[in-house]
């Protein structure tokens, strides 16, 4: 009888065969064993993560608390992890620490986490309820303040360098306390949680308050509480927009509205 398949006599075609079915048979089976490498998928994507290292939200606040990847350590009296519960429904990213966060190592402890707290009672959530954190966990301060530590000194938006040595940390808290709201706090925190999800941003005057889906949750981008104020008229759009939020958790099933 004739071979109709010539190849597999061929060695190493048998060779690459096997090495394929242990491949895919590897493959089926991570998942299960390291879950933590399967993280984002957006319309079928998947985006990879260096998270495999981080097993719970004290482990990440403890390599934040000794973090030296960038320059913001040198300047910074206390890192700011985040805080919240572990299985907080709703989740807040801010841009970063500023002067009264720096002092106590706690995220929106400030005139904004002020402003920030009085919108949360407007909708009868308790802080005590979310999980806080920012992009980047230590201040940023602008090139003519000398140290983080004196009381004088200016804030300064992140740069790429800073925002992606801190990104791990942030990915890994959304990973582990699993949010089905995420609401981002400004510009940078927005443009930083849509490009994750594989989502195009927009200036947040276009975009404060729509809900999107992002994955298995929902996403609302906010001004940031420190612009509140400054501008009565973004105050009155945040608490808008935090109606918005109120309403959704108010759904028995979160549907976008």
């Amino acid at each position: 009888m004739t071979n109709e398949n010539p190849r597999f006599e061929d060695p190493d075609f048998s060779a690459l065969v096997v090495r394929s079915l242990v491949a895919m048979t590897t493959f089926y089976r991570k998942p299960q064993e390291h879950p933590k490498e399967l993280i984002c998928t957006e319309e079928g994507g998947v985006v990879t993560q260096d998270l495999s290292d981080f097993s719970d939200l004290q482990e990440i606040s403890n390599q934040v608390r000794n973090c030296r990847k960038c320059p913001l350590s040198e300047t910074r009296r206390n890192a700011v992890p985040g805080e919240g519960p572990c299985n907080a429904k709703v989740m807040f990213v801010g841009e970063g620490p500023g002067r009264q966060e720096d002092l106590e190592g706690r995220p929106f402890v400030g005139r904004a986490g002020s402003v920030l707290d009085e919108l949360l009672r407007s909708i009868k959530l308790d802080r005590k309820s979310v999980y806080v954190a920012n992009v980047v966990k230590c201040r940023p301060l602008a090139k003519d303040s000398d140290s983080a530590i004196q009381d004088s000194g200016r804030d300064r938006k992140p740069t790429g360098e800073e925002i992606a040595a801190c990104a791990p940390y942030l990915k890994g808290q959304l990973r582990l306390v699993h949010p089905q709201i995420i609401c981002t706090l400004g510009d940078t925190a927005t443009r930083f949680i849509l490009e994750i999800y594989g989502l195009k941003a927009g200036s947040i005057s276009r975009i404060h308050g729509r809900v999107l889906s992002v994955d298995n949750a929902k996403l609302i981008p906010m001004y940031h509480p420190a612009a509140a104020l400054y501008t009565a008229e973004l105050k009155e759009l945040m608490k808008k927009d935090f109606k918005k939020l109120g309403a959704l958790l108010a759904q028995k099933t979160l549907v976008s509205i």
